[in-house]
């Protein structure tokens, strides 16, 4: 059993981030939070962190690419010849087994290097590939919803399987790999984007993941470009959520990556049928698609989540993907007519996005995503820089922020287990 003491930060709400100093944590064997208690740090067990120690719910990723691990920071390309230059090549590499899985092993160590305990990830073409990086988050302790990317058309012939062929191979991939590692790890349905897909794949994943209860991912309103290319492919289509709605792809367990170009409508076919939308901040800037209007987002009430989308996205370090989001609303509001009636979110906000907010836009909100007792032990001690302790409560959240970065990371638990690269 370990003891985590520090303060503790505890984003309660999107407008509520608490701070408890003093506080000691209690994991229990079962890999849960048994107690969080403050006012003296405790002995007992095997005791991490202490003074000037931070205890911070684990970090999750909602929407990042396997397979472009390494290929993060390859700047000057547009969406689409960025596609075509970077990530159908970074694809490719994933037919060979050997380089899948070391690919996987590096994914983890970066992953857990920077705080991140969760991710929702999309994975290669290759069933033999997406159960091989199954295999190593099994291994290696990683909380993961991961699935095999789906594409039968408008994409390279030897990334594209027929409709039949992958949903059977997504399916033996669900049964073997959803639920794994004591509930830790999910099966994801994966449709790559609307223009990749023909309506026999799409009604297939609908079947399947209501058949085994998973998650669908998917790319929605990435670009302009995209749209146009999706009316072009589906005439008889608004626009890609209007296709996925009719298609039953959205509902509360389906997460559409980007959003960037949602309007209004869309916004509001989104909320209604309580899908949710990651919001990719460094990625859309990356790839100059656009800066998504996450207000707008949520006042219509969509439940949003952060991913770093990587490769898309060159900054697998989940705070400064928050502190992106932030600033990104900044730019929209310099814009805004008038200006006053943009309302930035907060720092608190931020931590709540990739916390308990992402964990409620994955329909995990009650396990993962606090310190608090009954929930799944994801923990990081963080070594923060001293003088934060000295400022006002709001002030420590905003600064811890914008400040914190992974040589600050002490240690990192998932499932009440130490875990390392």
């Amino acid at each position: 059993m370990h003891t985590l003491n520090g303060t503790v930060l505890q984003p309660r709400s999107a407008d509520t981030c608490d701070v408890i100093a003093n506080a000691s944590v209690q994991l229990n064997d079962d890999g849960k939070i048994a107690e969080v208690t403050s006012g003296k740090a405790s002995t007992s067990g095997d005791a991490v962190g202490g003074e000037g120690c931070w205890i911070l719910p684990g970090f999750i990723d909602a929407h990042l690419h396997v397979s472009q691990w390494d290929r993060r920071g390859l700047d000057g390309s547009s969406l689409f010849d960025w596609l075509e230059t970077i990530v159908h090549p970074a694809e490719q590499r994933m037919a060979d087994l050997d380089f899948a899985g070391d690919l996987a092993e590096r994914f983890v160590a970066g992953m857990i290097t920077n705080g991140t305990t969760t991710v929702a990830a999309f994975g290669s073409p290759f069933a033999t590939a997406t159960d091989r990086v199954f295999d190593v988050f099994a291994r290696r302790g990683l909380r993961a919803i991961y699935g095999m990317v789906l594409n039968d058309m408008n994409w390279p012939d030897a990334l594209c399987v027929p409709a039949d062929e992958a949903l059977d191979q997504s399916r033996e991939l669900a049964v073997k790999w959803h639920g794994a590692g004591d509930g830790r790890l999910q099966y994801a349905f994966s449709p790559r984007m609307a223009t990749c897909c023909s309506e026999t794949l799409l009604h297939g994943v609908v079947a399947l993941a209501e058949m085994i209860d998973c998650h669908i991912f998917t790319h929605v309103a990435e670009s302009s470009d995209q749209e146009d290319q999706v009316r072009d492919r589906f005439p008889d289509y608004i626009d890609d959520v209007d296709l996925f709605d009719d298609m039953g792809l959205l509902g509360p367990r389906t997460l559409l990556g980007h959003g960037v170009c949602l309007s209004d409508s869309q916004r509001r076919q989104v909320a209604g049928k309580q899908a949710s939308v990651v919001h990719c901040p460094t990625a859309n800037l990356f790839l100059e698609s656009g800066l998504m209007d996450y207000v707008s987002h949520r006042k219509a009430g969509i439940r949003i989540a952060l991913g770093s989308s990587i490769a898309a996205g060159p900054e697998p370090f989940m705070p400064q993907v928050a502190v992106a989001a932030l600033q990104t609303a900044k730019a929209l509001k310099v814009h805004a007519v008038p200006r006053r009636s943009y309302p930035v979110p907060t720092p608190a906000e931020g931590w709540w996005l990739l916390t308990r907010g992402a964990a409620e836009a994955l329909n995990m909100g009650d396990r993962i995503g606090a310190i608090e007792s009954g929930y799944e032990a994801d923990c990081l001690v963080v070594r923060p820089e001293p003088w934060i302790a000295d400022l006002p409560t709001e002030q420590q959240v905003s600064a811890l922020l914008y400040t914190l970065r992974p040589q600050q990371i002490e240690h990192v638990f998932i499932a009440g287990r130490r875990v390392g690269v």
